[in-house]
């Protein structure tokens, strides 16, 4: 990696932090700008930062009353010894900027977008996001509210659209001097393959009676995928999009709203250059999980909308999706504590073996009858 991305990885380390000492620097920071806060309240989800939702002393022009404030250090915040750097909020900042230009994907029931990000110098390592109030991740939304098909089917289609029209719009030659400025989020880069295809042949010696026998196959995919991230610049990617990621109001979706549910993507801080299938097999392996450890059979009709508002792909980047996913459940469906029980972990790493032997030896007939059937077709 070059030095700059080192750079916190070369202070000297004092132990981990304390939270509430972030806290009071952070409202410090707001104390003289618009956004100052009469009160901050730490959000749960997601782990590298400190993220809290702010009372606002004042509205902004705006009106908004509240903020959504994430404050980024050299470190991941829920595991401090993880070094990793504060660069990552520069990038996140300049494509959500630029996202601005992009018009959301609009329907009666729904509209998607990325939150409104208001302006803040850089050298505070700090980010004040649009808020959505009473709002909750679409995988928690999807544990604690009933989709009927219909919803899930609305749901999962326009965020594959969004999706789809965030690829097109960064591969855009409109999207050149973004595209040079985001090329420099090499740390990302890197860190999006090492998590996860270092990753899946690591996790052979937690289940070798499961998957030894596929360490050719695992090592081969590996080798693939780093062989075109060395040749090949890469384009525009969220780099984590998940459900995880996906924010909408904690209520029961509305069939017939007054005014559109507005549903924000979010988290871009591992953006960068690198194979826009990342971005589609997380979101489709994370749908998976709802129905192989919780039996939620909308996470089905989330995953075969979503690949349909997405549109047609080629063979090729059908099988890099596939094979994504099959990654996705063997490095992360078999670490997140207390998601599944033994037994289910282990039906899971079946699943996710299948998908990435059977992905690369490009067997159309095993992909035809699932919810990803309609690119196999």
């Amino acid at each position: 990696m070059p030095d700059e991305f080192n750079m916190d990885r070369d202070l000297t380390w004092n132990g981990p932090p304390n939270p509430s000492d972030i806290q009071t620097q952070v409202q410090k920071i707001l104390s003289q700008t618009p956004y100052a806060c009469a009160s901050l309240e730490k959000l749960s989800g997601g782990s590298a930062n400190y993220v809290y939702r702010g009372i606002l002393q004042n509205p902004l022009e705006d009106g908004a009353k509240t903020i959504v404030i994430k404050h980024t250090e050299g470190y991941v915040a829920s595991s401090p010894n993880f070094k990793l750097s504060r660069l990552r909020g520069h990038y996140e900042n300049t494509i959500l900027t630029s996202l601005q230009s992009l018009p959301p994907i609009s329907t009666p029931l729904l509209s998607i977008s990325t939150p409104k990000i208001y302006p803040l110098p850089s050298t505070t390592n700090t980010q004040i996001f649009s808020d959505l109030p009473l709002s909750t991740d679409l995988k928690t939304y999807c544990l604690t509210h009933a989709l009927t098909t219909p919803q899930a089917t609305h749901i999962g289609h326009s965020l594959g659209l969004w999706l789809k029209s965030f690829h097109v719009w960064g591969a855009d030659p409109a999207q050149k001097e973004l595209r040079e400025k985001i090329k420099e989020s090499t740390e990302m880069r890197a860190l999006k393959y090492q998590i996860n295809y270092p990753t899946m042949i690591a996790t052979i010696e937690n289940f070798p009676d499961l998957l030894e026998g596929s360490r050719a196959v695992f090592e081969d995919v590996a080798k693939d995928i780093k062989a075109r991230l060395d040749a090949n610049e890469g384009e525009l990617i969220h780099g984590d999009f998940w459900t995880g990621n996906i924010v909408l109001p904690n209520t029961p979706f509305q069939d017939t709203p007054s005014t559109p549910t507005p549903i924000y993507i979010v988290d871009w801080e591992l953006t960068c250059l690198s194979l826009p299938f990342f971005d589609v097999g997380q979101m489709c392996a994370e749908l998976y999980e709802l129905k192989l450890f919780k039996n939620i059979d909308a996470g089905l009709t989330l995953i075969s909308s979503f690949i349909s508002g997405y549109g047609p792909v080629s063979r090729g980047f059908a099988f890099d999706v596939v094979i994504f996913v099959g990654n996705h459940l063997l490095c992360w469906g078999t670490r997140v504590a207390g998601w599944g029980t033994p037994e289910q972990i282990r039906e899971v790493v079946v699943v996710g073996r299948e998908m990435v032997v059977k992905g690369w030896e490009k067997d159309e007939r095993f992909f035809g009858e699932g919810p990803w059937g309609s690119w196999f077709s």
